[in-house]
Formats: structure tokens, C-alpha cells, sequence
């Protein structure tokens, strides 16, 4: 089972070697492909062969590579994983709008309700408001409480004036942590023979990922509480290789989904094999997560 995401932030030449992937930098270091769940490629001086890449995606490893800014600027996801392509793909275009809402309104629920919770856990007082909001949201959130929620939460969470346009390290680890989840939730809907493009509640033709963008929602506070909870330690800094790298680890904290504890990235797995389910008539509920206190998970 995966369980790593590899952070690589210097020079180095990629390879893979008996299912191996090889690392060359002062030193050589092999990691098992199959224990992999992301690679992210920092260094714009990483060289890496189109075989690598092709055993990376048959493993179903995310990889992302960095712009000249060192934040994520594209994905390489695993294709054709999945049988039954075709008739998933019909199943998805056929996904009835009620059906659609219904669900938006239950991602928009947990979203707001993981928002919640994430102030209640840092203590702000504002938590309460906001979890008798999630209660308040109906079919395909007409009213867009997601936004009004929005609208209060990140003043609560940072303080007040606090907007998400401003240029400050709190936005700039909030969009790196959001970059790495969306793509651990593209990678996981195309595993399971997904297509990300087509969306429930985001529709733009020019992106590739609305789907993703959907399901994201209600993990995002799950990297809202760590940078909240961080920030101070990180002070001086900007968004050095040692935040990135931290922000990257997020995806095997736990979380509540379905009655038991996950890691972050074993939860979207399954809200992705749900979310097929539902699209091929076998499961009615999407299986959503709970925001728990920050939590790595070990192995013993």
C-alpha cells in the first residue's frame, strides 16, 4: 500500500531499476514504487527518463513538477487504470442534475462542518456559527452558504482583514497544501476510471480538474488547521523547502471517514471509489471526511 510522498528539492537524476526508483544525488538512494503515493520535483534540475515516468504511472504515482516560483504547475496522472473506461465515462455524463445537487450539498455540508471544527480545535469562538451553517445548506447550495462560510472563516481562522488575495505566507502555504490535495484527488479519480474534467458543481471548460475541485472541498481544512496551527514557528520564513516539505507530509494525516481513522490519502481513495459507485448506481451516500486533531500516522 502507499504511503509515501517524496519531496525533492535539489539536483538529482531519476531512474528506475527492478521496480526501484533510483535517486542519484551526492549519494544513491532506492525507494520501493509501489510505496508511493506523490513525487513532487522542486528542483527545476531534476532530470528524470520517459521510463521512469511510465513505471511512476503504472504504480499510479502522482508526480508534479514546479514552476520557476516553486509552486506545483503541472501533473503527470496514471491513465487507463481501469477497465471499464467507456462505461464509467457514459456513467458520468449521465449523472442526473438532481443527483449532482444532492451531492454538492453534501460536500458543501462536510466542507463547512470540517471548517467548523478546525476553529473550534484552535479554539476560536466562531466554530459554533459555522456548524449551525453546515446544517443549514440544501440541494446544490442555492443560497451559496459555501461562500458566506468562506467569508468568515478565514478572518476567524487569521485574523481580522484577512483575505485570501493578499500576498503573505499564510496564502502562499494554503495554495501549495491545496495544490498537492487536488492532486492527490485527480490522481485518485482517475485511478478509479474517473473522468476529473466533469464536475458536479464546477463546469469551466478550461479546466481539466472540476471534478477534483468538487471533492477537494471538505479536506481542505485539514491544511487550513496545520498552516493556522504552524504559522508562528514559520515566522521569518518564506515558503522555504522545510514548509513545503511539511505541507506535502499532510497527506498521511489522519482523518474520520466512514467510522474509522485514515490517513488523508487512503480517505480520498475511498470518497473516490464511492463517488464511482455512485455514478454506477451500487451506493447512494458519498463517503466524506471529519476534520480530527492534527495527527500523523505511524506504523508500528
Amino acid at each position: 500500500m502507499e504511503f509515501r510522498s517524496v519531496f525533492i528539492a535539489n539536483p538529482a537524476q531519476l531512474s528506475v531499476r527492478r521496480g526501484q526508483l533510483v535517486i542519484r544525488q551526492e549519494g544513491e538512494y532506492t525507494l520501493p514504487m509501489e510505496d508511493l503515493s506523490a513525487l513532487v520535483l522542486e528542483s527545476r534540475a531534476v532530470s528524470l527518463s520517459a521510463a521512469a515516468l511510465q513505471e511512476l504511472a503504472d504504480q499510479g504515482v502522482t508526480v508534479y513538477l514546479c514552476d520557476e516560483t516553486h509552486m506545483p504547475a503541472a501533473l503527470v496522472l496514471p491513465m487507463n487504470r481501469h477497465s471499464r473506461q467507456r462505461k464509467l465515462l457514459q456513467d458520468q455524463i449521465d449523472l442526473s442534475k438532481p443527483t449532482q445537487k444532492r451531492l454538492w450539498q453534501g460536500v458543501v455540508t462536510a466542507k463547512i462542518a470540517n471548517q467548523a471544527r478546525c476553529l473550534k480545535l484552535l479554539g476560536r469562538r466562531e466554530g459554533a456559527d459555522l456548524a449551525f451553517v453546515a446544517t443549514q445548506v440544501r440541494s446544490g447550495d442555492p443560497d451559496n452558504l459555501e461562500a458566506a462560510a468562506a467569508a468568515a472563516y478565514f478572518p476567524a481562522l487569521f485574523g481580522p482583514g484577512f483575505t485570501r488575495g493578499e500576498e503573505c505566507l499564510a496564502n502562499a502555504a494554503l495554495n501549495y497544501g491545496y495544490a498537492i490535495l487536488r492532486g492527490a484527488v485527480a490522481r485518485n479519480l482517475v485511478i478509479h476510471g474517473l473522468e476529473p474534467c466533469l464536475g458536479i458543481f464546477h463546469r469551466s471548460q478550461l479546466n481539466q480538474f472540476n471534478l477534483a475541485d468538487d471533492l477537494m472541498e471538505p479536506y481542505r481544512p485539514l491544511v487550513d488547521l496545520y498552516v493556522a496551527s504552524h504559522l508562528s514557528d514559520w515566522e521569518g520564513e518564506t515558503l522555504t523547502p522545510r514548509v513545503k516539505q511539511q505541507l506535502v507530509q499532510l497527506m498521511s494525516y489522519l482523518v474520520e471517514q466512514g467510522g474509522h481513522r485514515y490517513r488523508a490519502i487512503s480517505a480520498i481513495g475511498r470518497m473516490a471509489e464511492s463517488f464511482s459507485r455512485i455514478v454506477q448506481g451500487e451506493k447512494e451516500s458519498l463517503e466524506l471526511p471529519e476534520l480530527l486533531p492534527l495527527q500523523p500516522h505511524t506504523y508500528e
